[in-house]
């Protein structure tokens, strides 16, 4: 199986790696339709941090369910689905909250030598609190436009809630980024 690995600044390389199996019952593993290069994707490529070296990258995907852990109730093989930039549970007290990014089993995808979401499979831990069903087919027109809800969508969304952009007010942003009234 292929997968993108990065090595340094301006050093990412398209590697062999082992295809993901389930290895929880909570897991699923994925074939990967379409992938997101994120922006710590491009901060990483530019100024690598030791931690980053030989590391496989990808956390913003959509895919379609080629295995399926015995303790998944939400997914069946042949479902499309997209998938947050970290994996939660749905479960403990924090993603009862919506606080899903300090879930009590948190994974991150590309960690511990496992394929990352731009690799053409991808194990995803904690199934049922991290996927969302697509109510479209494999090959709909939409697929790049809901590839937004992986991350660029909701860290959208989660800015406009912390600034309190009410309809009708300006949102201005502030020299590093952050949003302001």
């Amino acid at each position: 199986m292929k997968a993108t690995v990065l090595y340094g600044p301006g050093d990412v390389r398209i590697e062999d790696m082992p295809e993901p199996t389930v290895q929880d019952a909570n897991d699923v593993v994925l074939k990967v339709t379409l992938a997101c290069i994120c922006g710590s994707d491009l901060w990483d490529y530019i100024d690598s941090a030791n931690r980053e070296i030989g590391r496989p990258r990808g956390h913003e995907f959509i895919g379609v369910v080629e295995s399926v852990g015995s303790g998944v109730k939400k997914f069946s093989v042949g479902d499309l689905v997209v998938a947050p930039f970290v994996a939660s549970c749905g479960e403990c007290d924090y993603c009862k909250k919506q606080q899903f990014t300090s879930c009590r089993k948190i994974a991150f995808f590309g960690h511990e030598g496992e394929a990352g979401g731009q690799s053409e499979k991808v194990r995803v831990p904690n199934a049922d609190g991290t996927l969302v069903k697509l109510p479209v087919s494999e090959d709909s027109p939409l697929l790049p436009s809901l590839l937004t809800l992986s991350d660029v969508l909701c860290t959208g969304h989660h800015a406009a809630i912390t600034a309190k952009v009410q309809p009708g007010g300006t949102a201005v942003v502030i020299g590093d980024g952050a949003v302001g009234l």
